[in-house]
């Protein structure tokens, strides 16, 4: 398993995608659903064969200042790696897909503003 988590952190009241609108910004792309029982996880599953993730949208609350995402990607069922190359390239495709799934979520305006 390979995880991100990101606290980005919003000023001006820029307007960040709810789980809900994250769902739809990975549709077309990803095979993901929205499920509101497993506190607004998107399911995602990757490019990469045999291998799922979920992103989770976390906005700001009480000791909570910003937008909090948190990435996650795994292998489906038991793994097994011929070698420990393939090993370094699926921790490189989960990379990645993390980074894909990010550039589609968080709005152009933020990550300007971290520059």
């Amino acid at each position: 398993m390979l995880r991100y988590t990101d606290l980005i952190p919003v000023v001006d009241e820029k307007t960040v995608p709810g789980t809900e609108n994250i769902a739809h910004l990975l549709s077309g792309g990803f095979d993901c659903s929205f499920d509101p029982s497993q506190e607004g996880l998107v399911f995602i599953s990757t490019k990469s064969p045999g291998t799922a993730g979920s992103v989770r949208s976390i906005l700001n609350g009480p000791g909570k200042p910003g937008w909090t995402l948190v990435f996650t990607t795994n292998t489906r069922g038991l793994a097994s790696f011929v070698s420990c190359d393939c090993v370094l390239d699926w921790f490189d495709d989960a990379r990645a897909a993390i980074h894909e799934i990010f550039d589609r979520i968080v709005p152009g305006e933020i990550v300007q503003s971290f520059r």
